[in-house]
């Protein structure tokens, strides 16, 4: 699973929310792996809120950062994921 994009794209469009994307995504959107990444990008932003409001620990801030190394596909998606907010 790698986060693109076009994920990004895909998720400012529905909202962060995988029963929209079902909803209103064309069949190429709403295929498992996209319904997956939109789960996993609803987590980390979530995740990246808290770490924003300086309420997790050190470790689970290299939790957070490590797992957006892994799933991003660049640092362009990374900057882009940090800037995304819960809908």
């Amino acid at each position: 699973m790698t986060i693109t994009n076009y994920h990004i794209k895909l998720y400012k469009k529905v909202g962060g929310d995988v029963d929209h994307l079902q909803r209103i995504g064309t069949s190429e959107e709403q295929t498992l792996e996209n319904q997956s990444i939109i789960v996993a990008m609803a987590e980390l932003v979530a995740q990246l809120k808290l770490l924003k409001t300086g309420k997790v620990s050190e470790q689970y801030r290299i939790e957070i950062e490590q797992q957006l190394n892994e799933l991003c596909l660049d640092d362009d998606v990374i900057s882009e994921m940090k800037k995304l907010k819960s809908f």
